[in-house]
Parts: C-alpha cells; structure tokens; sequence
C-alpha cells in the first residue's frame, strides 16, 4: 500500500456549481406563548363506542303519521262514552265510566211507526216492568224520543256545564233528552226518572217537563248523583195523560239508559227510617184475584209500592193489586212508633203526634185489591177493596176510620166511600171498603183513622192529637172496551184537520161521555148517610192506662 499523500489538499478544479449557504441559523424572535399540554396521567373515563358486530335485527320505528292526541286537561282522565245495546237488560248501556255516556242513535224512532222503527224496542229495563211503546203514527211527524244522554256537570243560569270530571257518586249531573214532538207540543210531556240500581229498579222522579214547541226539541234536567255505580234514567213520553214510569198511549214512548258512576267512598246510604216496634202481621186474608183484560202488556202480578217524594206518598205501578208494605207503619213521631216519609198524604195533612206505637191509634198499612175476580191489572171500571190494617185503642170503640178516593192523584179531589166505620175491637184490626174505580190513569185512596168521631176538615184532613191519615197511589190502565165503538182518531184530535170537523165533535162528545161516566160513579160510591156523632158515653175522657186524656171537641 502506497503511504498516504502529504501537504496540502489541491484547489478545486472548478468554481461551485451553487452559491454558498447564508450564515448561520438566527436565534428565535420569542418565547413561547404557552406551556406545552401536560401527558394525561389517566385514561379517558368512558370507552369509545364499539364497532357493531352484526347488523340490526329490526328496521328503526317509523316516524308517526298524525300528531300525537294530548292528554285530556282535566278530570282526572275522564272521557265520553258512548253505550251499546246490553242484551241482559235490553236497553243501551255505558259499561265504562266517563265524563258522559250517550245512547247515540240506539233510541232513535219508536216502537213500529211509519220509518221509525226503534233499534232494540222498546229498550226498557228487563229487570223491571218492561213497557210496550205506543205504535201509531209517523217518523218525525209523531213523538219519539230519539236520544238521552247523561253528563256530569250542573245547570248554570238554565245553560249546562259539563264538568269534565267523571259522573260520580254525590256528584251532580244533568240529563239532555233529544225528542219530537207533535203539533205545537203543547200536548206532550216527558217524565222523567232515575234509579240508583238498574239491576233491581225502583224508579224515583226528577221532573215532568212539557214539549216547549213541535218538532225536534231538547230538554234538560239536573239532578244529585245517588250512592250506586250501576244507575240508570228512564224517559216516559207520552201524549197527554198522567204522570208515569210506562204509559200505555199510541203515541208514547219509553227508553232506558243505563251508565256507570265512579265510587266515591265518602258517600253512604241514608239510613232507611223504620218504626222501632215490628211492623203488623199481614191479614190473613189474601188478596181477591183480578180478571185478565186486553188491554198493552200482559199481567204484570201484584205490585210493592216505593215512596214518590214528587207526590208525597206510596205509589205502585201498574199490577194485579198495590201493596203498602212497611211506608205507612206508625204514626206521625209517636213514641216507638215514627212513620216514615211522614205523612204520606198528598194534601200534606198533619198527622198528630200523641201515645204511643201499637199502644195508641195508626195505620200501618194499606193494600188495594180488584174485587171482582181475574188475573188483570187494575182497570177502570173494576171493583176493588182497600184493606187497612190499623191499631185500634182499648176495646176500639172510640176508634173511627173513613176511607176516600180520588180519580187524579196529581190534583186530588176526595170522594168519601160509604159512611164511617168503627172499629170491630182493640188492637191489631183489618177494616175494609169497595168502590168502583172510574176513569184516570193515577188514582189515589185514603184512610183517616181518628179518635172520636167528628167530620174531617180540609182536604178530608183528620186534625186530632191520634189521629193518622195516609194516602196510597195506584196506576190504573185505561177500560178499552167501555170505549170500543169510539176510534182513536176521536179521542185524540185529529193531527191532519187542526181539530176541526167530526174529529173534534166526537172528541166532544167523549168528554161528556166521560163526565157522566164520573158523577154516576160518585153517585154509586158516596153514601149520603151521615154518621151520628159520639153521645158522649164512650171511652172519651176516662184517659189511657190512668195517664194522659184524649180530649175531642165537636162543633
């Protein structure tokens, strides 16, 4: 190996191909703005999302293609409800409860009538009396009810205002009836009825309330929500006539709605009032059985009357025989022996107050009876036989009673049914008297049972501090065949010739006919015989188990 070179290295050859860099790298303008990020000293609390390992079973929920409905606002939730026909009854029914509950078009039309025909008819509660509408006449020409509904709420000022909230035990509500009426309506009326257990009705009146022009019309009522969750209302119709649960007209409609009430703890049944003392043993004489008669439905048997506040007394439906039961037991408030709903009469007498129950004079009870045999409803024309059962004090023979009856319950006009009679003995006595029922669809009878004998004041009113009257309503179907030979058309005006021509004369004629008819059954049922007034030697003034008197004074 040559030895390295020595000296010094040769210049270049050749000049450089490029300039020669600048001097060195200038120092920095400034410091840093900021410390640098410090290293975290953890790691990030919440993982990152992990890639999915499949794709997803189920396409994503669709958007919604209407609003959402909101929520109601108030009454707790609360909403109308519309009812559907319930076979077990036979009438339209709201199973849920609600704000409201509408029969719809379930009652619309009535009966069978020209294009009119009722859905269901006649849409009267199974469980009661059902009721046979009237078929005559037209779709929207003649009556019908067409629509009831019931709202929780009140009338304010004659407007109703619904609450909202749901219809509700001690609540109140209102019901709204949608009905036709004929001609200028002045001739119709509805009753109107509720009841607090449709399974077992026993029907209590809220109003009666008159067609305020013709055609379609609308009527509301309001009314206390009773203790029951299954209630129901009753409209009854009718052409003319009488109060009533089931008029039997041509023209008359009846129907039925039941709705469900909510539950309000809070509220308990009334007490039902009672003497303290067992109520008297039932006669032993059983009641006379009535002839069937053509007349609407079949028999509808014997009948317990429930007490009608709007009359002031026990009434009865339509049936074989009416039946007081326990209403009448006692006597005004005296001792052991207070009677409820007193004083059952619909002229209001006073009954007096003095002794004691089973102690001291009281009707008890009243049954009215068709005297004449047969298995029908009461019927005018029939013969019947009020049966009184009374306690008589001591032997019975300072113990007097009159019986009375009255053609129209509604406005009352008293008939006395044969002279007076005293009674038989002492204690626990049954005291009977006959009449022969005359024309009117709500008949009432009385007994005034007295101490001493004396005539009866206002209104047949016994006035003694013993003395006890008490009133019985009866339904009473009309004598179809006392009225066979006049058509219809001649007792109801004719609805085509504005009640003139021979329509209106013979309508006339029946009412003349039927004024003779009344006198010459007062005639047959009033006794002209006065009965002679206490002679003193009785009992009067010698006191009750050696305590209080029983003073009388005559005229």
């Amino acid at each position: 190996t040559p030895p390295p070179t020595t000296g010094s290295t040769p210049p270049p050859s050749a000049p450089p191909t490029n300039p020669p860099t600048t001097g060195s790298t200038p120092p920095p303008t400034a410091s840093p703005t900021a410390l640098p990020t410090p290293v975290p000293t953890a790691p990030p609390t919440v993982p990152p999302t992990p890639v999915p390992t499949a794709p997803p079973t189920n396409p994503p929920t669709a958007q919604p293609t209407a609003p959402v409905t909101p929520a109601p606002t108030t009454g707790g939730g609360a909403v109308a409800q519309g009812a559907i026909f319930d076979s077990s009854y036979g009438v339209p029914k709201c199973a849920n409860m609600g704000s409201s509950c509408d029969s719809l078009a379930l009652l619309n039309g009535r009966g069978t009538i020209s294009n009119g025909n009722e859905p269901n008819r006649s849409n009267t509660n199974n469980n009661g009396n059902t009721c046979n509408d009237g078929n005559s006449g037209s779709y929207h020409s003649d009556e019908s009810i067409d629509q009831i509904t019931v709202t929780a709420g009140d009338i304010e000022s004659g407007v109703p205002v619904p609450s909202g909230d749901f219809i509700t035990e001690g609540g109140r509500a209102y019901v709204t009836v949608k009905l036709w009426c004929w001609g200028s309506g002045a001739s119709d009326t509805a009753d109107i009825y509720l009841t607090k257990d449709a399974s077992s009705p026993d029907w209590e009146p809220l109003d009666s309330i008159t067609c305020p022009g013709g055609g379609a019309q609308t009527i509301v009522q309001a009314f206390d929500v009773p203790k029951g969750t299954n209630q129901s209302i009753r409209v009854n119709f009718r052409f003319n006539g009488s109060p009533s649960t089931c008029s039997s007209g041509s023209y008359d409609d009846h129907d039925d709605l039941i709705f469900t009430v909510k539950e309000n703890p809070s509220v308990t049944l009334p007490p039902t009032p009672a003497p303290t003392q067992p109520p008297t043993p039932v006669p032993t004489r059983s009641p006379t059985p009535m002839p069937t008669n053509s007349f609407g439905p079949g028999p509808s048997g014997p009948q317990t009357a429930s007490y009608d506040a709007a009359l002031g007394a026990p009434k009865c439906s339509y049936g074989l025989s009416c039946d007081s039961v326990g209403l009448l037991n006692g006597r005004g408030t005296m001792n052991n022996g207070v009677e409820p709903n007193r004083p059952n009469t619909l002229n209001a007498c006073t009954d007096g107050n003095s002794g004691s129950y089973h102690g001291d004079e009281s009707i008890d009870r009243i049954v009215v009876t068709r005297a004449s045999g047969g298995d029908g409803d009461l019927t005018e024309g029939d013969e019947v036989t009020i049966t009184a059962s009374v306690w008589c004090w001591s032997t019975g023979s300072s113990s007097f009673i009159d019986f009375y009856y009255a053609s129209d319950a509604s406005n009352p006009v008293w008939n006395q049914i044969g002279p007076r009679k005293t009674c038989p003995g002492g204690g626990a006595q049954t005291m009977t008297a006959s009449f022969t029922l005359p024309p009117g669809s709500l008949q009432a009878v009385r007994a005034n049972l007295m101490y001493g004998s004396s005539d009866a004041g206002v209104n047949k009113c016994v006035t003694g501090s013993y003395d006890d009257t008490d009133d019985l309503v009866i339904s009473v179907k009309p004598n179809t065949a006392s009225i066979a030979s006049i058509s219809e058309a001649a007792v109801r005006p004719s609805k085509h010739d504005d009640v003139q021509g021979q329509g209106a004369i013979v309508y006339v004629e029946k009412d003349a006919e039927a004024d003779e008819m009344e006198k010459k059954l007062q005639q047959m049922n009033q006794s002209k015989e006065k009965p002679a007034e206490d002679d003193g030697n009785g009992e009067k003034g010698k006191g009750k188990g050696g305590k209080a008197l029983k003073v009388k004074l005559f005229d």
